[in-house]
């Protein structure tokens, strides 16, 4: 991620920018122009012979830290224009007007609001992974300092305070410390080198009684380890709450969970449910280090793997043709079909609702469009339904394993109708995310046990490993033909002897 950035400004003055994730390119320019006392609206932003857009995110240019960039003059000055704003508020319902790209924050919510703004006693803006948290904050942001100088946006609006976090944000966990593996040797060295990587082990056990859960040893070193320091170390671990509660890993049974399937009620016969998708862990999200994209032995060790496996399979295999193609994708889903009879799908509503429920696999799209209508209002509403990413609208006579959401998938709703579409009554019945996960837990683990009584077929990526096993397969039948011609006793006819 960069954090300082090079700008190659007039006479070839080089200038020093520093940058977070959430800046514009367009603060950039900014920051650069009032260095040489430029006007910022006359000037671009070039890298790498492409002019960045203004109102992009530096979080989401790819740019290098460290990079160098130049600024270039624009053919047409940039004017500040009005930007169409869309504010969702909590209710799911989404609010419009046009404002000009100096307005800030504070001023478009009260303009938008109007009555409505004595409900939000902490009023917090999000856009993108920008929040902007408070009435200081909202005061001194304005619609061009979030990249916002014309077209239209959407932005959510929240009733939230600063300690607070936003649900359904990715962290990556806490990364425990890499343990460089040392080659291992043939012969009689492999042993010593077995018990150096042990003896490290051990001591990091000892050094680090927090992470002690993560890290399984040979159990001759741990019982040597857990002779060293055992005082401080339980002292320690004792008084760690994160370790006790690490220690103490619940398991659900069997028993408990066929009491939770008969105790939640389902919409219908189908096991339909429907929860809030804002249901979820508050979780904070950061940015990954620098040690983390640097490559360990491990990791370029399987990098050289899949290099020598993809040149076995260029230089070794045969050329496929259409018909070839369309047998062996034709084998895939009868494969899939073998392994899945039902699919678990998520219909997902512009309020933040999700209808989830379960279909066979070999029902058609337009099946699930008659399902849904059942639960719709106006049960004539045109609408359609697509999946994302990228966005592709379902035809309705395509069956799901042709779709791609076998063995699940998240299908959204959309429809021209900004408002609520669902029965109001279907309200009453919501249930949190945490059962409408175990009960898509419960669907996996009736259709692994339903497999695992059949034929076991194994799931395959393309370009991998299947197509070696197809290699290998075809390999003898040519090599039996092959001996066939040499024992019929003609000589071909690019034959020539020495």
């Amino acid at each position: 991620m960069a954090t300082n950035l090079v700008v190659l400004g007039e006479n070839a003055a080089r200038i020093n920018v520093k940058v977070n994730p959430n800046m514009t390119v367009l603060k950039v320019i900014e920051l650069a122009c009032t260095k040489i006392k430029a006007n910022s609206n006359d000037f671009d932003l070039k890298y790498h012979n492409k002019i960045l857009d203004t109102t992009s995110l530096i979080r989401f240019t790819n740019i290098a830290n460290n990079a160098l960039l130049e600024l270039v003059p624009v053919t047409k000055s940039r004017q500040n224009s009005s930007v169409g704003v869309w504010l969702q508020i909590e209710d799911g319902s989404r609010l419009s007007g046009e404002f000009s790209s100096s307005q800030n924050l504070w001023e478009i919510i009260q303009i938008l609001l109007k009555d409505n703004f004595s409900n939000y006693e902490s009023p917090a803006i999000i856009y993108t992974r920008m929040e902007i948290i408070g009435k200081e904050q909202l005061q001194q942001k304005t619609l061009k300092d979030i990249g916002l100088v014309s077209g239209k946006a959407l932005l959510r609006l929240l009733n939230k305070k600063e300690s607070e976090d936003q649900a359904h944000v990715y962290v990556p966990a806490a990364r425990k410390p890499k343990l460089e593996e040392s080659p291992r040797v043939l012969g009689h060295k492999e042993t010593n080198t077995n018990e150096l990587s042990s003896v490290e082990s051990a001591k990091v056990v000892a050094t680090n009684p927090q992470e002690s859960m993560d890290i399984e040893p040979n159990s001759d070193i741990a019982e040597e380890s857990e002779t060293i320091n055992m005082s401080t170390c339980q002292k320690n671990f004792d008084n760690d709450p994160k370790a006790l509660d690490n220690k103490k890993k619940p398991t659900l049974t069997n028993e408990d969970l066929i009491n939770f399937k008969k105790s939640i009620s389902y919409l219908d016969e189908r096991d339909t449910l429907l929860f809030d998708i804002t249901d979820g862990t508050s979780v904070l999200y950061q940015d990954e280090g620098d040690d983390f994209f640097k490559p360990t032995i491990k990791d370029i060790t399987l990098v050289l793997r899949d290099l020598k496996n993809s040149r076995a399979q260029f230089e070794d295999g045969q050329l496929c043709t259409s018909a070839m193609r369309e047998l062996e994708k034709a084998q895939n889903q009868l494969n899939l079909l073998h392994k899945y009879k039902k699919c678990i799908i998520r219909i997902h509503f512009p309020n933040r609702l999700v209808l989830q429920t379960i279909f066979k696999s070999t029902e058609t799209v337009l099946d699930i469009i008659n399902f849904i209508r059942k639960y719709l209002i106006d049960e004539s509403l045109d609408f359609c339904l697509f999946t994302t990413p990228p966005k592709t609208i379902l035809k309705p006579e395509d069956t799901l394993l042709e779709s791609g959401c076998v063995p699940s998938a998240m299908i959204h709703f959309s429809c021209n109708l900004e408002i609520d579409q669902l029965k109001p009554e279907l309200k009453h019945k919501i249930v949190s995310g945490c059962q409408a996960s175990i009960a898509a837990y419960l669907v996996r683990k009736e259709r692994i046990s339903n497999s695992s009584n059949n034929e076991t077929l194994y799931d395959e990526q393309p370009g991998t490993s299947k197509q070696l096993d197809n290699q290998n397969i075809k390999t003898p039948v040519f090599t039996q033909q092959n001996k066939t011609k040499a024992n019929s006793g003609k000589t071909p006819k690019w034959f020539k002897p020495v």
